[in-house]
């Protein structure tokens, strides 16, 4: 367990500094069973992201991102274990 926890943990850092590279502030909400993993800033620009390493994004979770989505009038997107970017409307 603490190795899955690790790994996704060291997954979110990635993905969080290549978003910085893209010029985005983000901050990881580690620990705090937030819908979002990340949250992405930029000028004009709001990004609620879910790093997925393993599996695909639950129902629960769409649910809690598209609530916060419409409440916040963002983006979503959801980064695959290949690192790849994956912007949706859920």
């Amino acid at each position: 367990m603490k190795y899955q926890y690790q790994a996704g943990a060291n997954f979110e850092r990635r993905v969080k500094k290549h978003l910085q590279e893209q010029g985005y502030c983000v901050f990881r909400s580690a620990g705090s069973h937030s819908p979002a993993d990340l949250i992405a800033l930029k000028a004009g620009e709001v990004l609620l992201i879910q790093c997925k390493l393993h599996g695909a994004i639950s129902n629960a979770e769409k649910e809690k991102l598209m609530l916060l989505k419409d409440e916040l009038n963002c983006q979503v997107a959801i980064f695959s274990r290949n690192g790849e970017l994956i912007r949706e409307d859920l």
